[in-house]
């Protein structure tokens, strides 16, 4: 079901750093809403142009996930459409299960039509970024864990089509929001 044109900006508390808008509103326009007030999403896929809705049926997760978990752990309602129920406000304190459910459900469990999530501050729109060169699966696997500890996003990309002692070769990036 198409719901790009539930597009639609409910509230926006920049002090709270809450956001409540329609399913239909991509990460791209709610970024150029956002940022500007020195806020982010808490976590964004490798695209800006996933609907908020979607980032919800698919509980994305982005090159912070393991500082910032998923994108369902950050959301505070959903306002949900059933075929059984109708149109219901849904929190993890009003029906857990459905909750629970909804996130990564694919919309299994009904039409997603507007959320309310949770924003991060941000000092700028910029990541400082550390990118180093992996010899290898081994290499990968002695430094990955540290970087991780030590940055808030990282992301490697792996040559898979290498073989003997290059197997695993690639790089990893490393980043931070910049002051």
């Amino acid at each position: 079901i198409e719901t790009r044109g539930l597009d639609r900006f409910i509230a926006l508390d920049v002090e709270a750093r809450v956001l409540r808008a329609e399913a239909g509103v991509s990460f791209d326009d709610i970024l150029r809403a956002i940022v500007p007030h020195g806020l982010f999403l808490p976590t964004v896929p490798g695209t800006r142009y996933v609907t908020l809705g979607g980032a919800i049926a698919n509980d994305v997760h982005g090159k912070n996930h393991h500082s910032a978990g998923s994108f369902g752990r950050h959301v505070r309602s959903i306002r949900l459409e059933r075929s059984d129920r109708g149109i219901q406000d849904v929190t993890r304190e009003t029906d857990p299960e459905l909750f629970a459910a909804t996130i990564g459900g694919l919309g299994l469990t009904g039409i997603i039509l507007e959320a309310e999530i949770d924003l991060v501050p941000i000092a700028s729109a910029f990541i400082d970024q550390r990118t180093e060169a992996l010899t290898g699966v081994d290499h990968f696997f002695d430094i990955a864990e540290t970087r991780a500890q030590e940055h808030e996003h990282t992301v490697a990309w792996i040559d898979c089509t290498a073989s003997g002692d290059r197997l695993g070769q690639g790089v990893l990036s490393c980043g931070d929001w910049a002051d």
